[in-house]
């Protein structure tokens, strides 16, 4: 196996400290507050020389309760930071020793006054009503999640060392057969050999571009092969993995927990490359997930609707089901916050009455949710297409997160054309030059064409992180940021929880029977 000097050195070692050394500059406090999700907040406009340590001791709260939008390591003069009421809880107030600035609320920073409307909506019914318009609004500025404590990191060297864990069953590598029976039977029989093998063929591909480029990389590959802990947690001894700058894991599940819990007491970046739970990313800051955030699908897809139709009324198409809820939550939240968009929750299980609604609609958006399992969703899916395109004028333009196109393949293409079909596919491209020009080196250097979105996946997130630090050094780890030249699905990479998680996804149309991206908006 060939092995490419090309490494990332971004070993962590301990925490950063919370606070800081008091800033030079006086803290006055504000008597500017504001609501924000049922608490009350000071506003308080960071001055030149303050810090989150300086302005909390001002107003007598800890330090992590001062919620910012940005990394507290790197507050400017002008951010705003908000601060917890004191008062709310029968504690001393802060004296307000002079407001922070003479502004009104509304030209702070864009901060905005509390009091916002609630968002419309319908509750679940058997015929549920369109709902009038809302007045036109902005959302109100809140405070980003809880500010991080970020990993310290060293020094990257010249050499960045990626260890890669994932399941090659090499101990059954004597099973596999060559001979002219076994080829010509092929479909017959599989080996648990090839499950994965693109995933690694697609990291190899990129290293080996990387290289030519003159990145010096350390490769080190671990076969994890089933569902053992305890494997996991000898190789990870033995293999040296906690020598390593990176580790890019493909497990199951009880596996990757512990590889990921072994990664963070070692101090090394861990990526996940498949797993789509954000709950991965909620307490280790060494976690890196790559696949689309729910909140980052959601809003892309919300985006899209309201650039294209802006004055739609969106359905959105649920059955109560438990796979379901944390989509709905997430698109219910999202709606609620930005109140531009009206919409009304359908239960399918409750109703079969869509068409007479959307009739009473004509200019809809239908998202679908439903989620009732695998058998009863290609039921459904036959029923909802058939009872869209029934209606005469008006006809809406239908939403999934999963692509139709791939998971249903006796799927009427024609109505999916005619209801303006969008989705997040997963396919190639062949009107994309980075897709064409992937699936050309894959070829030429293994002879096949991928056959399936693993390929591309270990390549972007090679050229995404390994690049990355290249770049970057150990900054990269604070500000990942967006996305490297020749990647074949977006990346841009923020803080969810304390992990670190892919917020975009490319969101697809279909046009001429051929699904065609939509642009990034």
């Amino acid at each position: 196996m060939k092995r490419f000097v090309l490494t990332i050195v971004l070993a962590m070692a301990s925490v950063m400290a919370w606070t800081q050394a008091p800033g030079t500059t006086p803290v006055k406090v504000s008597n500017e507050t504001q609501m924000l999700h049922g608490r009350k907040y000071y506003v308080h406009i960071v001055e030149t020389g303050q810090t989150v340590y300086s302005i909390s001791r001002a107003y007598k709260v800890q330090s992590y309760d001062a919620v910012t939008h940005v990394d507290i390591h790197f507050l400017h003069a002008g951010d705003t930071v908000w601060l917890p009421y004191r008062g709310q809880f029968g504690d001393e107030e802060p004296a307000a020793v002079e407001n922070s600035a003479t502004r009104k609320p509304s030209e702070q920073q864009g901060v905005r006054p509390s009091g916002r409307p609630q968002t419309e909506r319908s509750a679940d019914r058997p015929l549920p009503a369109a709902t009038p318009q809302h007045a036109k609004r902005t959302p109100e500025a809140k405070p980003a999640a809880q500010a991080v404590q970020l990993p310290e990191v060293r020094k990257v060297g010249r050499t960045l060392k990626v260890a890669l864990m994932m399941p090659l069953h090499l101990d059954q590598i004597d099973e596999i057969s060559t001979s002219k029976f076994d080829i010509e039977q092929r479909g017959k029989r599989s080996y648990r050999q090839f499950e994965f093998i693109e995933f690694y063929e697609g990291i190899q591909l990129a290293l080996e571009k990387m290289t030519a480029e003159g990145v010096s990389v350390e490769f080190n590959v671990v076969d994890v092969s089933g569902n053992d802990t305890a494997q996991v947690s000898a190789k990870f001894a033995s293999h040296n993995v906690a020598e390593s700058d990176v580790l890019i894991a493909l497990l199951l599940r009880e596996c990757f927990d512990k590889a990921a819990e072994l990664a963070r007491d070692a101090g090394i970046y861990i990526v996940n490359p498949m797993a789509t739970r954000s709950d991965i990313c909620a307490d280790n800051p060494y976690m890196v997930k790559m696949q689309p955030s729910t909140a980052g699908l959601v809003t892309r897809m919300l985006n899209n609707m309201k650039a294209e139709r802006p004055d739609a009324h969106l359905y959105i198409i649920h059955s109560g089901a438990k796979a379901e809820k944390p989509v709905l939550d997430e698109m219910k939240r999202q709606l609620d916050e930005r109140g531009d968009i009206r919409y009304t929750l359908f239960n399918w299980s409750q109703s079969a009455k869509l068409a007479t609604v959307l009739k009473k609609s004509p200019n809809a958006s239908v998202v679908s949710l439903y989620d009732q399992g695998r058998d009863q969703n290609r039921v459904y899916v036959g029923n909802l297409l058939n009872r869209l395109t029934s209606l005469k004028q008006g006809t809406p333009v239908l939403y999934t997160l999963g692509d139709w196109t791939r998971e249903y393949g006796d799927v009427d293409f024609n109505q999916l054309q005619n209801l303006n079909y969008h989705t997040f596919a997963t396919g190639w491209d062949m009107t994309n030059d980075v897709h064409v020009d992937f699936l050309k080196a894959f070829r030429t250097r293994y002879g096949n064409e991928p056959t399936t979105p693993l390929a591309a996946t270990g390549y972007d997130l090679t050229l995404y992180i390994v690049g990355g630090l290249h770049r970057k050094g150990a900054d990269f780890w604070k500000n990942p940021g967006g996305m490297a030249e020749g990647l074949t699905q977006p990346l841009h990479m923020v803080r969810s929880g304390a992990g670190l998680e892919n917020d975009r996804a490319m969101l697809y149309r279909m046009q001429e029977f051929v699904l065609v991206p939509v642009s990034f908006k």
